[in-house]
């Protein structure tokens, strides 16, 4: 379907057959989704066989963690990672018994930026202007994108292939042999301005489908290396490689919890990544940043403020060291200082101009925010604790307790009536919940509140409830969020943190068997599906599995409270 790469100056590039994004459809919803849903649509790939003029139907072989097999009639295929991040090889052993006259390969498409269409979209890129054009070099077709600085090639080995131009890209007839069966290889490789980068795809050890397909999409997929010591972690390969800190923080706490070889180095250059390369004039980071470290869609998130934080406290957790090449006491300092210049002197809580979903918030003193604040300011102070920051780390706790006393004086309220989802400083409440907001049902794993915490329950029971308006009704009526329509993957991973916290085993399975059911082929979650079909709404999209894979993990090896700190109230 497609092959991607890190590229600087564009953040990522793709070779694919994908009819280009208008810019009448920026900004439109419905345009944006079904822009979305041709991405997987098999006549929009860029490369295919035929067999005697038909393509043959495949059928996955593989199990999820596993690099991908296929089989068909008389037909195997296997594709490995090359040795860089942007080489794939397919090889194809077809058995023609005399059966098949002709196998012929189709390349067509371009090579360009992705459209990064977003639902709620703030600054849409400007075109490239590239062009893209077929040459053939004997048995490699090349590909080459004018003023885009980016090059792909594909290559035949192990038979030889008859090439030829096509209108719109390339096709090669494959010179069979008189019996038994052809073996061949073809190497796809995309090369950009950015120097190719090593591959380092560490095999997935046992574990559950969902876990091992999470972790290997990470490894393989959206933690790429960007530089010597620096790797983005993207929030999907396809519809939007762009690095949200929020998500990038639940792929490197799945990779710690998993911490097989290669993983710790991976969260290392992935937060020199965060505090070097991304462009942060103000020292905070924006609602997304493409791979390059440029700043894509600047709004303030201030969740996407504190996951930075965290994520250095839990490598500090599990290695006992900060990653080199970083002054971490500055940089820390820098962003608590720029961070907390925001929090409204009055009430105590630090607004936000969006919420998770990315949509404006209603009211600016989101919860979930204040419960990160408070998680963070315990965390860093951990390591200042330990001498691992000079920072003060009496003074980033008592951040945290007057975080703590705001939060359950203008948001915590009466119990009976669960926690506001946000507030204004008038006092106006809104009661809803969100699929994203993990922080909430979080709550009591890091310490915030006990599980026994009435506010915290009724604010559980309101949310898997018709009286939550992001629930989805129907027949598989699911937690899900007004961004999107449908019961989201995330929605079902709060139910299983909810049953865990509450020591509902039944809940646990329950909400498993439901991500099991709605899983894709391999193993991966998509971010909603539809409560009537299951169908999924958005295909690729990394957060959901690796909460629910780092969570799991954790939980299996009673590692559960590494994540937690004991609370202060």
């Amino acid at each position: 379907m497609s092959v991607g790469t890190v590229h600087r100056g564009e953040g990522f590039v793709e070779l694919n057959a994908m009819p280009a994004f208008p810019a009448s459809w920026r900004g439109d919803p419905a345009a944006t989704r079904r822009h979305r849903l041709a991405m997987t649509d098999p006549g929009h790939a860029f490369l295919w066989l035929e067999f005697d003029g038909q393509a043959t139907a495949l059928r996955p072989t593989s199990s999820p963690g596993e690099p991908p097999r296929w089989a068909g009639d008389r037909i195997s295929v296997a594709v490995e990672p090359g040795p860089d991040t942007g080489t794939m090889r397919q090889q194809w052993r077809v058995g023609t018994g005399g059966e098949v006259h002709v196998v012929r390969i189709r390349l067509r498409g371009s090579l360009d930026r992705p459209a990064l269409a977003e639902i709620t979209e703030l600054e849409p890129p400007a075109a490239t202007g590239a062009v893209t054009r077929f040459r053939v070099d004997s048995q490699t077709v090349r590909i080459e994108a004018a003023g885009l600085g980016a090059t792909a090639e594909v290559r035949a080995e192990g038979t030889t292939v008859r090439w030829r131009l096509t209108g719109d890209g390339a096709m090669g007839d494959v010179i069979l042999p008189a019996e038994g069966a052809v073996e061949l290889t073809l190497v796809v490789r995309l090369a950009t301005v950015a120097r190719a980068t090593d591959y380092h795809a560490a095999p997935v050890r046992g574990g559950d489908a969902l876990t091992a397909a999470a972790l290997a999409y990470v490894r393989g997929c959206t933690a790429l290396a960007v530089d010597d010591g620096e790797r983005v972690i993207l929030t999907d390969h396809r519809i939007l490689p762009l690095s949200w800190t929020r998500d990038a923080y639940w792929q490197a706490l799945a990779l710690l919890a998993a911490d097989e070889p290669g993983d710790r180095e991976r969260v290392a250059d992935h937060l020199r990544w965060l505090w070097r390369r991304c462009e942060r004039p103000d020292a905070r980071w924006a609602r997304s940043h493409h791979a390059d470290g440029r700043r894509k869609d600047v709004a303030f998130q201030a969740d996407q403020q504190l996951y930075p934080l965290v994520e250095l406290a839990d490598f500090w957790r599990w290695t006992g060291s900060l990653p080199a090449g970083v002054d971490w006491s500055t940089a820390v300092a820098r962003v608590w200082d720029a961070f907390t210049a925001t929090v409204d002197p009055r009430l105590g809580l630090v607004p936000s101009a969006e919420n998770a979903a990315d949509d404006p918030a209603v009211a600016p003193f989101i919860g979930s925010s204040q419960i990160l604040l408070w998680y963070a300011a315990r965390r860093v102070a951990e390591l200042a604790d330990a001498g691992a920051l000079a920072l003060d780390a009496r003074k980033l706790c008592d951040a945290a307790v007057r975080t703590g006393d705001a939060f359950h004086r203008r948001i915590a309220g009466d119990p009976a009536a669960g926690w506001a989802y946000a507030v204004d400083a008038s006092g106006r409440r809104v009661d809803y919940h969100d699929a994203n907001d993990l922080p909430v049902a979080l709550a009591p794993v890091w310490g915030f509140c006990d599980a026994t915490d009435a506010g915290w329950r009724r604010t559980m029971e309101l949310a898997f409830s018709p009286a939550n308006p992001a629930w989805a009704a129907g027949r598989f009526a699911g937690l899900g969020s007004v961004h999107t329509a449908g019961a989201w993957t995330l929605g079902d991973v709060q139910a299983w943190i909810r049953a865990r916290c509450t020591a509902d085993a039944a809940g646990m399975n329950a909400a498993l068997e439901r991500l099991a059911r709605v899983a894709m082929p391999d193993g991966m979650l998509p971010e909603a599906y539809d409560t009537e079909s299951l169908a999924p709404v958005r295909h690729w999209f990394a957060w959901p599995g690796a909460a629910l894979a780092a969570l799991r993990l954790l939980d299996d090896g009673g590692r559960l409270d590494r994540i937690g700190v004991a609370p202060s109230r």
